[in-house]
């Protein structure tokens, strides 16, 4: 299967993916910018992207993928419990 086709990238400010950790723990990265692909059969999408290592990459792709969420729609009681990435802060 070939890799999807990124016809446009947007800025995904104050949007973040949430991903699970050991012993329960999620961590919060910001995504870099949602990606609009066009797979094979001409089917698109619209796809979160983040640092991952040393490139940027598909978020719905990386190991422990819980979601995204936008910065607005965290519950203050369960943003403190979240541990952040420490390039976010």
């Amino acid at each position: 299967m070939a890799d999807p086709k990124i016809l446009q990238m947007m800025p995904a400010e104050g949007w973040f993916a949430l991903f699970s950790e050991e012993e329960n723990d999620v961590l919060m990265e910001p995504l870099v910018c949602f990606a609009l692909v066009e797979d094979e059969d001409g089917d698109t999408e619209i796809r979160p992207m983040n640092w991952q290592g040393t490139a940027v990459d598909y978020t719905d792709e990386a190991d422990g993928f819980l979601g995204i969420e936008h910065v607005s729609m965290v519950d203050s009681d369960f943003e403190n419990e979240l541990d952040f990435d420490e390039d976010t802060q």
